[in-house]
């Protein structure tokens, strides 16, 4: 048993420090580090559209409606952004010319009147301008589009330039 006490007695004197010449240390209380945060963003490209030819009926003749049929003629609008994505393509098209002092001739755009390029002017599949068009984008990441109508001009409408404006939406 004075073997266990000795024992314990030493550990204590240990414990406390008491018997070594204990010094006094200061502790340091705070420290700081930093690092960078670095991020690889994988995102998509802005999409950007751009009207690249107006649709032009030239001259009609009242009375008499007249369709676009040479594809040089009609509207044209080119969309880029991220290669090989879905977007959504709208219309906002007009439903009449406004001419001089308020005179206005109708325009109408049938099912068949989108016009979508695979190859400019060469390859084109048609859809409804008046219904989102749900496509994608090219494998360059460009898209070329564009939009055929019908004039109608009364007998009697005013002589003159009529105009309107279409305008295209596009959306990932």
């Amino acid at each position: 048993m004075v073997r266990a006490n000795r024992f314990a007695a030493v550990a204590l004197v240990a414990l406390l420090g008491v018997g070594g010449g204990v010094g006094s240390a200061s502790a340091q209380t705070t420290a700081t580090a930093s690092v960078d945060v670095l991020a690889s963003v994988i995102g998509i490209s802005p999409l950007t559209a751009a009207g690249v030819n107006n649709l032009n009926f030239r001259d009609v003749t009242a009375g008499t409606p007249k369709t676009i049929t040479n594809l040089a003629d009609a509207a044209r609008f080119a969309v880029s952004g991220e290669a090989s994505t879905p977007v959504t393509v709208s219309y906002t098209l007009p439903t009449v010319l406004s001419g001089a002092g308020g005179a206005t001739v109708p325009i109408t755009f049938g099912a068949a009147d989108g016009l979508l390029w695979s190859s400019y002017p060469a390859a084109h599949t048609t859809f409804n301008p008046n219904a989102p068009l749900f496509t994608t984008l090219g494998a360059g990441g460009d898209l070329l589009i564009g939009v055929l109508g019908t004039v109608s001009a009364p007998i009697g409408s005013t002589t003159g330039s009529y105009t309107g404006t279409i305008t295209l939406t596009v959306a990932y």
